[in-house]
């Protein structure tokens, strides 16, 4: 159409001000602006718009990446923005988008003229945890992949529910809710796969500083202002350890992992976004140890004969 697109600016974490800046300016003259991004990042531009005085009403976030939790979403809407979930995966594209009257934050429209979804009874790896995990078939010819019931490792609920926003006119009337992985560990909008940290837990770990897989977990929760952090549970009983070179540990093996792995290294070393707390690994009422531990705010399911 003729129209030039600004070449990419890349801009550190630490300066998401900028994009705040940036965004109060367009809207200063354009009264909206719509910043597409992941949520842990939402988060910070509008914590830096906050610190500075700006007001972002009128913005749109919109994205995904990770599950957009009432307290991150709480600091979007209260600069004045408004957050639209979106669900995407690489292979095919867009799977579902916001709902215009939403349930909760994370509400979204399932996109059933490109896509047939069914559920199947999948198993959390480390536990007796039993999920229904989605699995996706393409319908259309157009689609940049053909698949039939292909499992990503996400679970959620399917609901029909009468919403009256625009995508329910259109036909839309199926709704995705509480969209989560459960092979995946999500911070800063970057996905890791848990088996990759299952295998620093339960042998670099222990081999390095001592004890067994016992003695250590991966806590994925949030922060007093909504930011994804993980915690590393290392056992009192192991004594005195060098937290700094213990995380330094866990960075490295990461980056010889895999490249998906070493690009999660680069970014949760710029957010800061790993943490060590001297603990007892949590375990579950039934006696057993997860490696990779959700908050009750991630909404994993509990285990069978555990009450709630």
């Amino acid at each position: 159409m003729g129209v030039p697109i600004p070449k990419p600016e890349p801009v550190p974490l630490s300066q998401a001000i900028k994009i705040a800046r940036w965004a109060a300016k367009t809207l200063e003259t354009k009264n909206t602006c719509l910043i597409r991004t992941h949520v842990s990042l939402a988060v910070r531009i509008c914590i830096a718009a906050r610190e500075e005085g700006l007001k972002l009403t009128g913005a749109t976030f919109m994205g995904g990446g990770e599950p957009p939790t009432p307290a991150k979403i709480a600091h979007i809407t209260h600069i004045g923005a408004r957050w639209i979930p979106t669900y995407f995966f690489t292979e095919v594209g867009a799977v579902g988008i916001g709902c215009a009257q939403p349930f909760d934050e994370n509400d979204l429209h399932f996109f059933k003229d490109a896509f047939a979804l069914i559920q199947l009874p999948s198993p959390v790896p480390g536990s007796n945890i039993v999920v229904d995990a989605f699995c996706f078939t393409t319908l259309l010819p157009s689609a940049p992949k053909i698949m039939l019931n292909v499992a990503i490792d996400d679970y959620g609920m399917i609901e029909r529910r009468t919403c009256h926003c625009p995508l329910e006119g259109y036909g839309f009337t199926e709704h995705l809710c509480h969209v989560r992985s459960f092979h995946k560990l999500t911070g800063e909008g970057v996905t890791l796969v848990g088996s990759e940290m299952l295998h620093i837990l339960e042998e670099v770990l222990p081999a390095r500083f001592g004890g067994s897989p016992l003695n250590y977990q991966l806590l994925e929760e949030e922060d007093e202002q909504g930011f994804t952090r993980l915690s590393l549970l290392v056992s009192p009983s192991l004594g005195a350890i060098d937290e700094e070179a213990l995380i330094s540990t866990v960075m490295e093996s990461l980056k010889q992992s895999s490249v998906a792995a070493d690009l999660a290294r680069a970014i949760w070393n710029q957010a800061k976004i790993l943490r060590v707390k001297r603990m007892e690994p949590l375990w579950t009422l039934r006696g057993k140890l997860m490696p990779l531990h959700l908050t009750k705010g991630q909404k994993l399911p509990i285990e069978k004969g555990e009450k709630k």
